[in-house]
């Protein structure tokens, strides 16, 4: 039996048929939904024990500041990056420490931080807890998360290539004190890093993070569909139920005409987008010694480890 449909004729064969390309397409639209929703898992002790290393005094020329330059070298090795430090001297020897996935890659995503704290005279144990020994714990962290996604898919990309950089020279540095953020240790990352700098698609910088009540805004318009997307993946994460009950972080909101002076400067200048995770106003306790452990807002930095770190997933799977 069967029906004629114009000259289509139906029958029970052809029936089946229909219903088993629909069943397939079902499951292929099901694995890709799978595959876009992937779940991370941020791993809190290895968080903690990395700004652990890092909540010391580290302004350039200190014992700690070369406690930390190792750290940072040794735990890229071990998250599978290829490093580089570069020494250069203004007062103090500066340098830069890198972290390279896939370094002949055709394009780069840049995520940085600055790793040293500012030489306060006055403050005797400035660990610079937001500004920015946080930033770095969150960068590594990410590594450590998107670990095993790095290792066995990313790695094997010939188009594009993950950098982390963690920034020295940041801040004033001692017996030099001009009013300034020198940022010596980005400015000579443009000079060391051309053939970098030129394959650099977008900068992501993070600073000034961990303090409670903040909030993050857009600050340039080239880069405000990723700070749109950072709101998006914060709701989402929400949603699900992945992140700490905590006040929501990114808004979609937009200022263009403030900002504060950071490492991100350097690349503004030499024309590459900036995306720059800095809340909207100085914390509290900024360049005092309560910039410490103990102040430290963790529903805040919790949900932002996940964020960052879904937010770089997508990134480089949306790059073909």
């Amino acid at each position: 039996m069967y029906k004629m449909f114009g000259r289509l004729k139906i029958t029970p064969r052809f029936v089946w048929i229909i219903l088993f390309v629909c069943i397939v397409l079902w499951a292929i639209r099901g694995w890709f939904r799978k595959e876009e929703q992937v779940i991370f898992y941020s791993d809190e002790n290895h968080y903690d024990a990395v700004l652990d290393e890092l909540l010391k005094i580290r302004s350039p020329g200190s014992i700690g500041h070369y406690q930390v330059k190792t750290f940072l070298e040794r735990e890229l090795k071990s998250l599978g990056f290829q490093t580089k430090s570069e020494e250069v001297f203004e007062k103090f020897p500066i340098t830069n420490v890198m972290g390279i996935i896939n370094p002949n890659a055709k394009e780069f995503l840049l995520l940085s931080c600055h790793y040293d704290s500012k030489y306060m005279e006055e403050v005797d144990d400035y660990v610079g807890a937001t500004d920015a020994a946080v930033s770095c714990a969150i960068l590594l962290n990410m590594a450590k998360t998107l670990g095993k996604y790095l290792r066995e898919t990313f790695s094997k990309r010939i188009d594009m290539g993950l950098v982390l950089v963690f920034f020295d020279g940041h801040d004033t540095l001692e017996g030099i004190n001009d009013g300034f953020v020198p940022l010596y240790g980005s400015r000579r990352f443009l000079t060391q890093e051309a053939s970098i700098l030129e394959r650099i698609n977008l900068v992501v910088n993070l600073n000034l993070i961990g303090a409670p009540e903040h909030i993050y805004i857009s600050h340039y318009e080239n880069t405000n569909h990723f700070h749109e997307q950072l709101a998006d993946i914060e709701e989402d994460l929400k949603r699900s139920g992945q992140l700490t009950e905590c006040h929501t972080l990114f808004y979609k909101i937009t200022d263009y005409y403030s900002d504060f002076e950071d490492d991100i400067d350097p690349f503004i200048e030499s024309g590459v987008p900036v995306l720059h995770i800095v809340p909207h106003t100085y914390p509290d306790v900024w360049h005092t010694n309560m910039d410490n452990l103990e102040h430290l807002y963790w529903p805040a930095i919790r949900n932002m480890n996940l964020i960052i770190s879904r937010f770089v997933y997508e990134y480089m799977r949306s790059v073909k």
